[in-house]
């Protein structure tokens, strides 16, 4: 049977221990002439201790970490760590002879009470240490796939209806025999790609993502004629990268709540000194319908973005949203280091 490297540890961590509490007092006290100790002394030290430590690190201590019951755990030790400290006192003064110490054997059973205490804080140190960082992994464990599937739920809402409006769109299309059908079924075909394998990574190139938005906005395009996009990009955007389905979020808001009299949608990203910045502005009316709804809930696609942004980047980014009655505007800035790849 192999050990693993933490067995080996723990071994090497009991040797040193008992190493330092008998080899260290024995040369002392044999070479200095202050104290007999003998070996029997040491062989009864060692079982007894030894006893009441390993009882506790490998019965009781488990049991008080796995419950928490701490009257239980105190009912079952003091009374043996007391038994130990009277018989350490009888053995010492009757039968090893090795004690020099005068007075009643409860005064001295106090102090052996005390001495097995602190060896029995500093043995069982290292075990709650160790239940503590497990502890600490398993809620890390945990906070982050509870993150992950909060991700998952947020990506999962981006485009709910593209897919459907996409494909009614394709059968309006397909019926007419028109010759944007291939075209639109590709789009539509790039889009659920990226979607299924690249949107549950923590990071994408900035390209893919970037090709990704013009996809969208090509079927976007198709689907409802008369739009006007421009899509400016600055920067050496193949030394970047970003965390994946932010971006539509934005963009899909611009085209739901888009004035349908003047539909306009100017974008711009910049990507330089190791930060992305990211501007969609779109046509607005306050007076259409649309705009009522903008009003009272923000946008779904924006609260996504915005629960998407913290989960991803923290608090290093920038996400400034302002709401004209001609035009709706967002401004993002990720100051993020992780976002240029060296």
């Amino acid at each position: 049977m192999r050990l693993d490297f933490g067995i080996y540890t723990r071994i090497g961590l009991n040797l040193l221990f008992w190493a330092f509490y008998f080899i260290y007092p024995f040369l002392r006290f044999r070479y200095t002439g202050e104290h007999s100790i003998t070996y029997e002394e040491i062989g009864f030290y060692f079982l007894v201790y030894g006893f009441v430590l390993y009882l506790n690190n490998l019965v009781l201590l488990p049991q008080y970490l796995k419950k928490h019951n701490l009257r239980k755990y105190l009912l079952i030790l003091l009374p043996i760590m007391l038994s130990v400290a009277f018989f350490e006192a009888y053995v010492n003064k009757t039968l090893l002879q090795t004690c020099s110490c005068e007075g009643p054997n409860s005064t001295y059973a106090l102090y052996n009470f005390i001495h097995l205490g602190i060896l029995l804080v500093l043995f069982s140190a290292v075990p709650v240490l160790l239940n503590y960082s497990a502890k600490l992994k398993d809620l890390e464990r945990a906070e982050t796939d509870r993150l992950e599937a909060e991700l998952k739920f947020l990506k999962a809402q981006v485009n709910p209806h593209l897919l459907f409006n996409s494909l009614n769109s394709i059968y309006s299309y397909a019926l007419k025999k028109a010759s944007e059908t291939p075209e639109m079924v590709l789009k539509l075909s790039d889009l659920l790609r990226y979607m299924l394998y690249e949107a549950d990574k923590h990071k994408v190139e900035l390209q893919k993502e970037i090709e990704y938005l013009n996809d969208y906005i090509d079927l976007q395009k198709m689907r409802k004629d008369g739009f006007k996009v421009n899509f400016e990009i600055i920067g050496d955007i193949e030394h970047y990268s970003i965390a994946p389905m932010i971006l539509i979020n934005f963009v899909e808001n611009a085209f739901k709540y888009i004035d349908p009299f003047q539909p306009e949608i100017n974008l711009s990203l910049v990507a330089q000194n190791k930060t992305i910045f990211f501007s969609c502005e779109n046509s607005f009316n306050k007076d259409s319908g649309k705009s009522n709804l903008l009003n009272e809930q923000g946008g779904l696609g924006l609260k996504n973005a915005k629960q998407l942004l913290h989960a991803f980047y923290g608090e290093r980014y920038q996400l400034d949203i302002h709401k004209s009655d001609q035009s709706f505007n967002v401004k993002l800035l990720i100051t993020n280091d992780e976002v240029y790849n060296h």
